[in-house]
């Protein structure tokens, strides 16, 4: 008896299972950009991307853009750095 309520309820239950849902997972990949950039004061001014071209440049300039350099480093740093500004897509 216990053997016929086994296979019975595995064999519901298999007809009610459903299908694992496959979903496709597309990763951001980021890139690092090297932006040359003036010191002014608080501020990054004139910088342009050394290494990328196109859009993933122009975002990394934006970012540059936006960076506030302390005191302290404007003063020690005077003229123009080298910074990497990691772009997402």
């Amino acid at each position: 008896m216990f053997l016929i309520v086994l296979a019975a309820t595995t064999a519901l239950s298999g007809s009610y299972a459903s299908a694992p849902q496959t979903t496709s997972v597309v990763e951001a990949v980021s890139q690092a950009v090297l932006v040359d950039c003036q010191v002014t004061g608080a501020n990054l001014t004139d910088c342009r991307a050394v290494d990328a071209d196109g859009t993933k440049a122009a975002a990394a300039v934006q970012l540059a853009s936006q960076v506030e350099v302390p005191e302290a480093f404007a003063l020690a740093n005077p003229g123009r750095i080298l910074i990497k500004m990691t772009v997402n897509p």
